[in-house]
C-alpha cells in the first residue's frame, strides 16, 4: 500500500510538473486593440526533439550494429520450462508438443522438465492437460482461488519447479529444437542473470495488422534491444522466451504480482540491482500475431498502464541509483518515452485548438535551424534504418515507412485510455489484468509439434 502511495505521489508530481510548464509557456496580453496570447513552445520542442531523435539514433544503430555469438555451450545445467495457460485450448497442446522436443540432454539424459500452470481455465484447456501430462510427462499446477494475473502464476509455477534455471513462455510460443541451447549458453559472463530471446510473429501475414505488427517487431523491438545490448542500456524481458537464474530471481524479489505488466517490473528490478540481460537474438520464439484490432486496442492499454505505473514506482531509484548513467537514462526513455512523445502531441493539439477558436497565437520557438537540423537527423535516421532493414530495396523501405507512421497515430487514443484507467484504478482500486487472446490464427492450430521453426 505504501509502495503504491508512493506511485501515485511521483505520477501526481510529474502531471503537475508537465501541467505548470504548459501554463507557464502561455503569456497574455491585451495590446488596447487585439488580445494576443504569447506561446512559448520552446520547451516542448526541444522535448519532441530529444526524445524522438534519442529513438531514431537507437533504432539506426541497432540496424548497424552486430552481436556477438554466445560462446559454445558445454554443461548442460538443468532448467524448468513454465508455461502460464488460461482458457489456451486453441493452442496449448501444439506448444507443449513443440517445447518437449528439445534438443536438450546430456549423456542421453532430458536436462529439462515441463511445468504448465493452469491459471483456472474455464474451457478445455484442464482436460488437454492431463492427457499432456500422461504422453510427454508434463507437470500441472493449478491456481488457487484468488490468485490473478500472470505473474501470480509464474510464482507459483517457478515454486513447484525443479531447475536453477526457469525458462519462460506463453502459452502460444513456438521454439526451434536448439533454442535452450543457445539461451543458456547466453547466461555465460559476469553479472548476467537472464537472457531473451529474438519474438518473431508467425502470422504475420494474416492480416494488414498482423503484418504492421511484425515490422513493429522486426524494426523496432529486435533493433533496440541490439542496441541496448551494443551500448549497455536496458535490455529487457518481453516475457515470452526469457530464461533467467533462479537465484537473480530470488534476489530480486520474484515476480511482481500487482505488476500489470510483470516482464517489465522484472527487468527494472534486475538492472537496479547490478545484474544484467543479454539479448540472443540467434534465438528466436515464435509468438502469434494479434488478428483484431479491439484486441490489440486492450493489450497496448494494458502495455501503456503497466509501463505507467512502473515509471512511477521507479523513477526516484532510476533518478538517483548506482546503475551506469548511460543505463538510466535508457530506463527513462524506455519507461516513458512514448508516454512523453504521446502527451507532446496532445499538448500541441491543444495549442492549435486555441488558434482555430479564434484566439490570436504568437508563438515563440526553437532557431528555425536547430528545428531543421533535429528533423532531418530524425527522418534521417529513421530512413536509413528502414534501407538497412530491406537490404536497399527503396520501395518496400517506404512501405515499411508508411506502415510505421500508421500505425504510431494508435498511442494518441491508447495513452489517454491507459491514463484514465490509472486514475480509475488509484481511486477505486481496482486493477484489471486482461490477457492477450489466442488461436484466432490458423496458423497457431495447425502448427506441427516437432517443427524446427530457428
Amino acid at each position: 500500500m505504501k509502495q503504491r502511495t508512493a506511485t501515485h505521489l511521483v505520477l501526481a508530481t510529474l502531471a503537475f510538473l508537465w501541467l505548470a510548464a504548459v501554463v507557464n509557456s502561455v503569456r497574455y496580453r491585451d495590446l488596447s486593440w487585439v488580445r494576443v496570447f504569447f506561446v512559448d513552445v520552446t520547451w516542448l520542442q526541444a522535448v519532441l526533439l530529444i526524445v524522438g531523435g534519442y529513438g531514431a539514433l537507437m533504432v539506426l544503430i541497432g540496424a548497424l550494429a552486430r552481436i556477438p555469438r554466445p560462446p559454445v555451450l558445454r554443461a548442460r545445467p538443468f532448467v524448468s520450462i513454465v508455461v502460464p495457460a488460461k482458457n489456451e485450448e486453441a493452442v496449448i497442446e501444439a506448444t507443449i508438443r513443440n517445447l518437449s522436443a528439445q534438443r536438450y540432454h546430456e549423456d542421453d539424459r532430458q536436462c529439462f522438465e515441463l511445468v504448465v500452470v493452469d491459471d483456472r481455465s474455464t474451457d478445455g484447456t484442464p482436460g488437454i492437460l492431463e492427457r499432456l501430462s500422461r504422453e510427454v510427462g508434463l507437470k500441472v499446477v493449478r491456481t488457487p482461488e484468488g490468485s490473478r494475473g500472470k505473474a501470480a502464476a509464474l510464482n507459483l509455477g517457478i515454486a513447484r519447479a525443479q531447475g536453477d534455471l526457469i525458462a519462460v513462455f506463453d502459452a502460444d510460443a513456438r521454439i526451434g529444437r536448439d533454442f535452450l541451447e543457445r539461451m543458456v549458453a547466453g547466461l555465460e559472463g559476469e553479472r548476467i542473470g537472464g537472457v531473451q530471446g529474438q519474438r518473431r510473429l508467425y502470422n504475420a501475414r494474416q492480416n494488414w495488422l498482423t503484418r504492421i505488427q511484425d515490422d513493429e517487431y522486426s524494426l523496432f523491438q529486435h533493433l533496440l534491444q541490439r542496441a541496448r545490448m551494443v551500448l549497455g542500456g536496458m535490455v529487457c524481458f518481453a516475457g515470452n522466451g526469457l530464461v533467467l537464474r533462479r537465484e537473480v530471481l530470488d534476489d530480486v524479489g520474484g515476480w511482481n504480482e500487482d505488476a500489470l505488466t510483470e516482464d517489465v517490473d522484472l527487468t527494472v528490478r534486475f538492472h537496479l540491482a547490478g545484474w544484467s540481460i543479454r539479448y540472443v537474438e540467434d534465438a528466436v520464439v515464435w509468438e502469434e500475431a494479434i488478428s483484431r484490432a479491439a484486441d490489440l486496442l486492450r493489450q497496448r492499454v494494458r502495455w501503456f498502464e503497466g509501463a505507467l505505473r512502473c515509471l512511477g514506482d521507479w523513477v526516484p531509484t532510476i533518478l538517483f541509483g548506482r546503475a551506469p548513467v548511460f543505463k538510466r537514462i535508457d530506463m527513462l526513455f524506455f519507461l516513458g518515452g512514448a508516454l512523453v512523445v504521446t502527451v507532446g502531441l496532445i499538448t500541441s493539439y491543444l495549442y492549435a485548438l486555441m488558434d482555430v477558436l479564434g484566439a490570436v497565437m504568437l508563438y515563440i520557438q526553437l532557431p528555425r535551424w536547430q528545428t531543421t537540423w533535429g528533423s532531418v537527423v530524425f527522418s534521417a535516421a529513421f530512413a536509413g534504418t528502414m534501407l538497412v532493414q530491406s537490404r536497399g530495396r527503396v520501395f518496400e523501405a517506404a512501405l515499411f515507412i508508411a506502415r510505421s507512421v500508421l500505425f504510431s497515430v494508435h498511442r494518441l487514443l491508447v495513452v489517454p485510455i491507459a491514463i484514465h484507467r490509472y486514475i480509475r484504478g488509484a481511486i477505486t482500486g481496482e486493477v484489471s489484468w486482461e490477457k492477450t487472446a489466442h488461436g484466432a490464427s490458423a496458423r497457431a492450430k495447425a502448427w506441427s509439434g516437432h517443427e524446427d521453426v530457428s
